[in-house]
């Protein structure tokens, strides 16, 4: 099926069907991110999500993946939650190079993990308090390919200001030693990837938001805000401006550079 077509199955079918919280724009992101933009680069590389619940966004993921990617997930997954994230994704995704972790991740260090190939693609979705979100962009970040992407779940959720306050600490201290910064920012997620590659992700996001505009039953209004020492892509923005207008001011300094 295309991308619209999924969209809709996704919307029909899944979303009413798997419980948890997966909105469109962030769809559309991990697809540009795993199918459009890491291909064109050439990245190869697996994919790990950390928190899968009932397994919502992993099924997505699942799809979007190559073949020979591995996908790691790791949960703590209480009673038989495990069981129903793993017939979720077998149902609606695919369950292809699959391998479950079960550990707590505030008890791992870079030492003690270990994957395949370097990671192309990050979710972290699991504690949302400061502390474990700020242990695993420190731990996991360490294990990511040069060319990947971390996205941090319910970013810029007041119920969660422990993700805004880690995500703040970690790009703006010493553990950061590979310089990654907020690229992007979806509807409750944000995007992360290396310094020096940062205008080249935002130039291809907005090429492939391009792409998909005549294909989704919705419209992509994007923006660019100053963070630190970088401009971020809006992906969702209420005051959405021309592309040519966004591609400019990406490439203006930030006031602190």
């Amino acid at each position: 099926m295309n991308f619209k077509e999924y969209l809709t199955v996704f919307k029909n079918i899944i979303d009413k069907e798997v419980e948890g919280w997966f909105y469109p724009i962030d769809i559309i992101m991990f697809y540009a991110i795993l199918k459009n933009i890491q291909p064109t680069k050439k990245v190869e590389g697996d994919i790990c999500e950390i928190g899968v619940a009932y397994g919502k966004s992993a099924v997505c993921l699942s799809q979007f993946k190559n073949d020979n990617d591995k996908f790691y997930l790791y949960d703590i997954f209480e009673d038989n939650i495990k069981q129903k994230a793993q017939e979720n994704i077998s149902k609606f995704g695919s369950d292809l190079n699959l391998e479950f972790r079960i550990e707590n991740t505030m008890d791992l260090n870079v030492d003690s993990i270990s994957f395949d190939r370097p990671l192309r693609l990050l979710h972290i979705d699991g504690c949302h308090e400061h502390s474990a979100v700020l242990n695993d962009l420190t731990v996991f970040s360490e294990k990511m390919h040069r060319f990947g992407v971390i996205v941090l779940d319910d970013y810029n959720d007041y119920e969660y200001p422990g993700v805004n306050s880690a995500a703040a600490e970690y790009t703006l201290s010493k553990y950061n030693r590979n310089n990654w910064r907020i690229f992007a920012i979806g509807d409750n997620k944000a995007y992360l990837c290396r310094k020096e590659i940062l205008l080249q992700y935002q130039s291809a996001m907005i090429d492939s938001f391009i792409q998909f505009s005549p294909t989704v039953p919705f419209p992509l209004p994007m923006g660019v805000r100053e963070m630190h020492d970088v401009n971020v892509l809006m992906c969702d923005s209420r005051n959405g401006i021309d592309n040519n207008t966004i591609k400019q001011k990406l490439l203006e300094k930030p006031t602190i550079s």
